[in-house]
């Protein structure tokens, strides 16, 4: 019997560390959005283990990334509908190459920043160096540089996005196949 209660109780500890998050929320293409899936995570990480984190998920057979924000459209939503007012990473830095801000993951990834949505003074590699891109700043939305050698404990929840497959289901395409293999066959004759 003592052995039955340590094994509930450690399962029961494990439930309860478990963290849950909801499901991802559609940037709707009907309200200008791209169709892609955007989750907030709350858990305090790094930028880089938001990063990592966010490369190996995946959600409905769509593979994850750390978000990427390229319109002001897009930033409004991720900043309100999903982060609403905390710090989320998102996926820009200048680690590396200072000033020179790029994405560092999903389709993006390498490219420089073609919308950016500095707060005031940003960025502005306080304290040594900072690295990183959360939104949110000061409850505004706005971006900010932090972490990296200035800030290396810098903690925050972290955006993940899903690219919004149409997946093909294989019955249609097997019929597609059939199709064309039966114009083939008339056309021989």
């Amino acid at each position: 019997m003592p052995a039955l209660r340590s094994a509930l109780a450690l399962a029961l500890a494990a439930v309860s560390v478990t963290t849950v998050h909801a499901d991802p929320v559609q940037w709707q293409t009907a309200a200008g959005g791209n169709g892609h899936y955007y989750l907030y995570v709350p858990d305090a990480v790094s930028w880089q283990d938001a990063l990592a984190t966010a490369a190996a998920s995946s959600w409905q057979g769509q593979a994850g990334y750390l978000a990427t924000i390229t319109s002001a459209a897009e930033d409004s939503f991720v900043g309100a509908t999903v982060a609403s007012a905390n710090l989320a990473w998102i996926a820009a830095s200048d680690d590396g190459d200072e000033n020179n801000w790029t994405w560092r993951a999903g389709p993006e990834a390498g490219q420089a920043l073609g919308y950016t949505n500095w707060a005031s003074g940003e960025p502005n590699n306080c304290c040594d160096g900072e690295n990183f891109v959360h939104l949110n700043w000061l409850a505004t939305g706005q971006w900010n540089d932090h972490g990296g050698p200035g800030n290396p404990g810098q903690l925050n929840g972290y955006v993940i996005e899903y690219a919004a497959a149409v997946p093909e289901p294989a019955s249609v395409a097997l019929m597609l196949a059939g199709a064309a293999l039966l114009a083939s066959l008339r056309r021989r004759r």
